[in-house]
C-alpha cells in the first residue's frame, strides 16, 4: 500500500472510485455502520478483513461523536485494491499525547483505545488533527 493513498485521501483528489459520502451525528451511528458494512462487502471485503474495517471506521465515528464535536463526515472510496475511508470533524482536535499508537494504552483508564484499535485493524492509517478538527484516513487491502 502506498502512504499517498491514505495520506492524500478525498481532500487531495485521490478519490478514485467514490462509494459513499455521509454526514452524521449521534443518532446516525448504527445506521451508518450498517450502510458501511454493506458498501464494504459490495466492494469485496470479506470475513475478518470486512469486520476489521467496519470496526475501525465505527471507532472513528464514535470518537467524533464523543470527542470531536458530535458530528462529522465519512467518505468511502476505492483505490485499486484498497478500500479507503476518511472520517472528519470540526472538533477541538486530538491531544498530541493520544496520537502515539505504538503500544496499547494501559488498562487503568476507562477509554483511550479507539485510536489504537483503528491503527491495529487497518492496513494503513493517518491522523491529521488541530484546532479546526481532525481527519482520520484508513485503508484495508481487498484480497
Amino acid at each position: 500500500m502506498t502512504d499517498g493513498v491514505v495520506a492524500g485521501g478525498a481532500a487531495e483528489g485521490n478519490l478514485s472510485r467514490p462509494v459513499m459520502a455521509w454526514s452524521f451525528g449521534p443518532g446516525d451511528v448504527a445506521t451508518l455502520r450498517r450502510a458501511l458494512a454493506a458498501h464494504a462487502r459490495h466492494q469485496g471485503l470479506r470475513g475478518g478483513d470486512h469486520d476489521d474495517f467496519v470496526l475501525a471506521v465505527h471507532e472513528g465515528v464514535v470518537n467524533v461523536v464523543g470527542h470531536g464535536g458530535g458530528s462529522g463526515w465519512v467518505r468511502l472510496w476505492r483505490a485499486g485494491r484498497l478500500l479507503c475511508c476518511e472520517i472528519s470533524d470540526r472538533g477541538p482536535g486530538i491531544p498530541a499525547g493520544c496520537l502515539d499508537q505504538s503500544r496499547m494504552p494501559g488498562h487503568e483508564g476507562v477509554g483511550g483505545r479507539g485510536l489504537w484499535l483503528i491503527t491495529q485493524l487497518s492496513d494503513g492509517v493517518s491522523f491529521e488533527s488541530g484546532e479546526e478538527g481532525t481527519v482520520v484516513r484508513l485503508a484495508k487491502i481487498i484480497a
